[in-house]
């Protein structure tokens, strides 16, 4: 699959954008089962895709070669035009690629506020052991900086009422809150959600989407793998509709309820 070099909601119109994603030809076999096959998509900055099919269609493992959990079999993915095929993915979050999991993965004896913190920590907290053990004012002004951030965004999930309770005593739709407010805490560039949505109430799933669509504007990449068809179309300035491993159709919200083999396979 190919996608055409069109603008989106996130760039200008007439002007070709280096992509924040692109994956060109991926093939993922264990064995004599191929997951994954000879798949190419791009995803530019400030764009929403959206990936929808049934279980088993591949979604999370083309996940996981992107993220770098998995060496695909064949074929090459690249960050802002940079070749990460074989990047570890400690180097690849650096570069700015942030993932939530279908199973939310919280340190859950630390608090709300301390799971956030956590995503900043790489950064370091400004000079070295000496201001760590003796608390030097610069110490403690980046600290206190942090901790403000950290409200900021949990404020804007919906969580600031939470910030000190132990992650692992919230329900599971607070506790996907929590794990993208630690996603989005130090500014990704590519922003990878695994059904994100699943447990959500209303309410949550709505902040969710406030915040995705936040997202966009500060030019992120958002890739979004959902069951909730609604939410992806509502979401999503484009679908790609995978089965069995393969690309069976993409293209705008609207394109891909009306596509027949879509309707056929997937949407009924």
């Amino acid at each position: 699959m190919g996608v055409a070099a069109t603008s989106t909601d996130g760039g200008v119109a007439g002007v070709t954008t280096k992509p924040a994603l692109e994956v060109r030809h991926i093939t993922k076999r264990y064995g004599g089962l191929t997951a994954v096959s000879d798949v190419s998509l791009r995803v530019d900055p400030g764009e929403v895709c959206g990936f929808i099919g049934p279980n088993g269609a591949g979604k999370t493992t083309l996940f996981d070669i992107i993220s770098g959990l998995t060496p695909p079999t064949s074929g090459t993915v690249r960050l802002d035009g940079v070749d990460v095929t074989r990047q570890l993915p400690e180097r690849r979050t650096r570069s700015g690629v942030r993932r939530t999991f279908q199973r939310a993965q919280l340190y859950s004896r630390l608090s709300v506020e301390d799971n956030v913190l956590a995503a900043m920590e790489w950064r370091g907290g400004g000079g070295g052991l000496l201001a760590d053990l003796f608390a030097t004012p610069g110490r403690r002004r980046r600290e206190a900086e942090r901790r403000e951030h950290a409200l900021s965004v949990l404020t804007a999930c919906g969580l600031a009422d939470l910030r000190h309770k132990p992650a692992g005593s919230l329900p599971i739709g607070q506790a996907r809150l929590v794990e993208l407010a630690r996603a989005i805490a130090d500014q990704p560039r590519l922003l990878l959600l695994d059904e994100p949505t699943s447990g959500l109430s209303a309410h949550e799933t709505e902040l969710f989407g406030e915040q995705i669509q936040r997202l966009r504007t500060t030019g992120v990449a958002v890739v979004l793998v959902e069951h909730d068809v609604g939410f992806v179309m509502g979401q999503s300035d484009r679908v790609v509709v995978l089965n069995l491993g393969s690309v069976l159709a993409e293209g705008t919200p609207d394109e891909i309820q009306a596509h027949p083999a879509v309707r056929a396979a997937y949407l009924g």
